[in-house]
């Protein structure tokens, strides 16, 4: 795996041929778009996420640094690369602060700078303290979004405070009620507190929701177990293998009667 620190030397000397060569980039849009292409089409294939990572971060890179940008387009610019850099470390981590703080400073209404940079804090440095100030003032710009809310319950369950945690849990649901990851947060949440029947029942509607989803069906195993059904867990566990084993291209395991 290559350090973060290395990548982002990388990403600079790309930039540089990003800058020069117009065959690769003829413009400031043809940046824009390898830009945002980092956070596009998944991939299994490590060599691949890092090439199209590192590509990405050096249009950022040239359209912060040499182009001029202003406005919306340096502000969508300076979120696309915090993104790129922020599950990082040192360096890397340091500057996506930065760039979430830029986009702050320029638009302080931003909701999803906030939200953004509050997640980052959460996942990749676990500063919950300044993760719920994040969340907070993302929510307070912007209540309409479900996200933020389960952003928020996750820093709050962190915090030790499950009953704010399902609050915004509630709200996130009655905003999205079709958001699979609402449910099956909140079904871990209520699982925590031993609430079994409310766990099933959450993670029987993420299951709903994404049938294909084989985290949930664990989840649900382990609250059945917990609430002594055990012909019930045991099926959910089969049925997760079954889902991981075909997501991995292996044959699914066989099941007798």
């Amino acid at each position: 795996m290559v350090l973060p620190s290395v990548r982002w030397s990388k990403a600079l000397c790309l930039a540089a041929v990003l800058i020069g060569g117009p065959a690769l980039a003829d413009s400031v849009a043809d940046l824009r778009q390898i830009c945002r292409s980092g956070h596009n089409e998944p991939s299994s294939d490590p060599a691949q996420i890092i090439a199209r990572h590192d590509k990405a971060l050096a249009a950022c890179n040239a359209l912060v640094e040499h182009h001029g940008l202003t406005g919306e387009a340096l502000v969508a610019t300076l979120l696309d690369r915090a993104d790129l850099l922020a599950p990082g470390t040192g360096a890397a981590y340091t500057q996506a602060l930065a760039d979430y703080g830029r986009v702050i400073a320029l638009a302080p209404k931003t909701a999803i700078a906030f939200w953004k940079r509050g997640q980052a804090r959460l996942l990749y440095m676990r500063d919950l303290p300044r993760a719920l100030s994040d969340l907070n003032t993302a929510i307070g710009l912007d209540p309409s979004q479900a996200e933020f809310f389960i952003t928020r319950a996750s820093i709050q369950a962190s915090l030790g405070e499950p009953a704010k945690a399902l609050a915004d849990l509630d709200r996130a649901i009655a905003l999205a009620p079709r958001l699979e990851k609402a449910w099956s947060f909140r079904g871990l949440t209520h699982f925590s507190k031993g609430d079994t029947n409310r766990a099933i029942a959450d993670f029987s509607e993420a299951i709903r929701l994404a049938p294909d989803a084989d985290d949930n069906y664990r989840f649900r195993a382990a609250a059945r177990r917990a609430a002594g059904q055990e012909a019930e867990a045991a099926a959910d566990e089969a049925k997760a293998k079954a889902l991981s084993a075909r997501d991995a291209g292996a044959p699914a395991p066989v099941t007798r009667p």
